[in-house]
């Protein structure tokens, strides 16, 4: 039992990461067997198709991910920091995703993409939301904010960031392109004493 829960493990691990590099659609049921050293009889024996598989990967990330943020906004000292560490946390997830992953998933992989939308809406949105109240609060953002409007604002950049079809591929990659985003948004939405904070956690030397 114990190796048969580690075999269906490993096929996730092994395909999430064939998916993240090269895009779902590219991507076979034999290149995923031919990586793992197994016959793709065997990973029949997990996953019935690769729509089925395609559906575990993305909602076994996307927990992942939940779980992951959930604990960047519980160990912030304050929602400057929550944002900064959630900036160094998408360098990893976005580092070695390939631009058109979303879009495939999306187009090819419905039942999967469903997965996405109802974190985007119910993890995403609502920490956005939540950091935004915080920080009108604690003094740190300008308390002029209309908090649904810029919590949607900054969901409409983060949907344009991930459609390769919005910037030029070949001058920024998805990585770099959601750091600068988030960092416009930050700077945008923080008072004075938001901004003073940033520049201490960047380790920057505040300008006369």
């Amino acid at each position: 039992m114990e190796q048969e829960i580690e075999t269906g493990e490993r096929i996730l691990i092994e395909a999430e990461q064939l998916f993240f590099r090269y895009g779902v659609k590219s991507i076979t049921m034999d290149e995923i067997a031919t990586h793992l050293g197994i016959s793709k009889k065997t990973i029949y024996q997990f996953y019935k198709d690769k729509k089925e598989l395609v559906y575990k990967v993305v909602e076994t990330r996307i927990m992942k991910q939940q779980t992951e943020m959930a604990e960047i906004a519980e160990t912030a000292a304050d929602p400057v920091q929550e944002i900064l560490l959630t900036s160094d946390w998408l360098k990893n997830v976005f580092q070695n995703m390939n631009p058109f992953l979303l879009m495939e998933v999306q187009k090819y992989y419905p039942r999967a993409f469903s997965v996405f939308q109802a974190h985007r809406d119910k993890c995403i949105f609502v920490n956005i939301y939540n950091n935004i109240k915080k920080g009108i609060e604690s003094g740190l953002y300008r308390n002029t904010i209309d908090v649904d409007t810029i919590a949607r604002l900054r969901m409409v950049c983060i949907d344009a960031a991930v459609n390769p079809e919005n910037f030029p591929l070949a001058k920024k990659n998805l990585n770099e392109l959601q750091l600068q985003l988030i960092e416009h948004y930050l700077y945008g939405i923080c008072t004075l004493k938001g901004h003073k904070l940033i520049n201490k956690y960047k380790q920057i030397k505040e300008e006369e």
